[in-house]
């Protein structure tokens, strides 16, 4: 016993947690509740929101003391809280407690396109969205990353680092995030995890990428939802991590029918109404990586036809 012991200790230090917390509190924002696992919102420059903490199962919620690093808050001790988001950009962190236990939620408060007019943003080389003739195709908003904000927790599962899976040149970087993907990652691995109960973690190998490197890795869709911040590119990995998708289906591969079981649970979610409705494929494996899938939120149900596997048969 004391040998399995080591070892279970020696694989499983090293990992992340296997068992990430839900947020302790809840908390809607405008008199609507973040889903259940996100850690972050999104405020405009100088606008002003209403922030009041959800009561967990004990009912309690007065007892809440909170602290915000930046903006001008107007409460900031019981369930209510009003904040005026400061006219420059970044990401801030708000803090509840109740003296036992400790919730850090971000808020996001961007730049807005507004401010980007050339295909530069503070150096950053982002390219022209649509054909470049006009700035109706340009997103709302894009977010400002510093090195220390990939590790920002934005749901239980995923991070800031999970979406900016390439940089361009130094920090600042940035991004174009949809808080619905992050929603409907979530449903679907909950989803998947109803069938698949062992612990899993998310891999993202693309997710937000700029019109110019879209172009440089010789994507000719000038509308891919990547561009949009509204497409991940992901697997779901078990404990420890071994740099592939988990064997979901349980035959004894790994392979693209993992993957196909992943586009499955999407449609399920969207079909309850839980995650934004999009597209979906599973790909096989390439000679650099294992499979994964593609999930959007571009607001309609789309599917593609993609090859099986270049590596026949790979088991576990």
């Amino acid at each position: 016993m004391v040998i399995w012991f080591l070892v279970w200790s020696m694989l499983f230090c090293t990992a992340d947690d296997p068992h990430p917390a839900p947020p302790a509190f809840g908390l809607a924002v405008d008199g609507v509740p973040l889903p259940a696992n996100r850690v972050c919102f999104v405020v405009m420059p100088g606008d002003s929101v209403t922030l009041r903490a959800v009561p967990d199962t004990s009912g309690r919620s007065d007892s809440l003391e909170w602290s915000v690093s930046a903006g001008n808050p107007r409460r900031g001790f019981g369930e209510l809280m009003g904040w005026r988001a400061p006219r420059g950009h970044g990401i801030f962190d708000l803090r509840l407690t109740d003296g036992r236990r400790l919730e850090e939620y971000s808020i996001v408060v961007p730049v807005e396109s507004c401010r980007w007019r050339t295909t530069t943003l503070n150096s950053f080389p982002v390219g022209s969205y649509g054909d470049g003739s006009t700035r109706e195709h340009n997103p709302d908003f894009f977010i400002e990353l510093r090195s220390e904000d990939l590790e920002r927790r934005l749901t239980t599962h995923l991070t800031m680092g999970h979406f900016l899976c390439h940089t361009e040149g130094s920090f600042p970087q940035y991004m174009v995030l949809q808080m619905s993907l992050l929603d409907k990652l979530e449903a679907v691995l909950a989803e998947v995890q109803s069938e698949y109960p062992e612990p899993l973690c998310i891999v993202s190998i693309s997710g937000f990428r700029t019109p110019s490197y879209n172009a440089r890795i010789g994507n000719r869709t000038s509308f891919s939802q990547h561009l949009y911040g509204g497409a991940a590119d992901v697997w779901f990995d078990g404990y420890p991590p071994n740099d592939l998708i988990e064997d979901l289906d349980r035959n004894k591969r790994v392979d693209v029918s993992d993957g196909e079981l992943v586009v499955d649970a999407a449609r399920k979610v969207e079909a309850r109404g839980e995650a934004a409705v999009g597209g979906a494929s599973a790909y096989r494996w390439t000679n650099t990586h294992g499979p994964f899938v593609h999930i959007d939120v571009r607001g309609s149900r789309a599917t593609w036809q993609t090859r099986r596997n270049l590596i026949p048969d790979p088991v576990i």
